[in-house]
């Protein structure tokens, strides 16, 4: 993973446009829960939004993941993938679905 904050948006990079569905939904997935346990948010701020990249150039956002702090401090998330520029894993993963980004 290679995690990036410039311009005040975290991003993450892993995995590549090459890579099938279910390994980039897996490498997001642990990348989402390894920032989780290290992210700190501002003291006016409870929730954030950061875009997963893939590392090859020109970057594909595979998903968006939508962090939250919780009671007690604990960071929950989720991975929205309907988003993705990656058209073989919007077809692959929401064909049936007819999820926006399948067209």
């Amino acid at each position: 993973m290679k995690a990036s904050n410039s311009s005040r948006e975290l991003s993450v990079r892993c995995g590549k446009a090459t890579d099938g569905a279910g390994k980039l939904r897996a490498l997001c997935k642990e990348e989402a829960r390894r920032l989780a346990e290290t992210l700190s948010f501002p003291p006016h701020q409870a929730a954030m939004s950061v875009a997963f990249w893939t590392t090859d150039e020109p970057s594909d956002l595979i998903c968006v993941g939508n962090f939250a702090k919780g009671e007690g401090g604990a960071v929950t998330y989720g991975l929205d993938f309907s988003q993705t520029t990656l058209w073989h894993f919007c077809f692959f993963e929401h064909a049936e679905a007819a999820l926006p980004c399948c067209g």
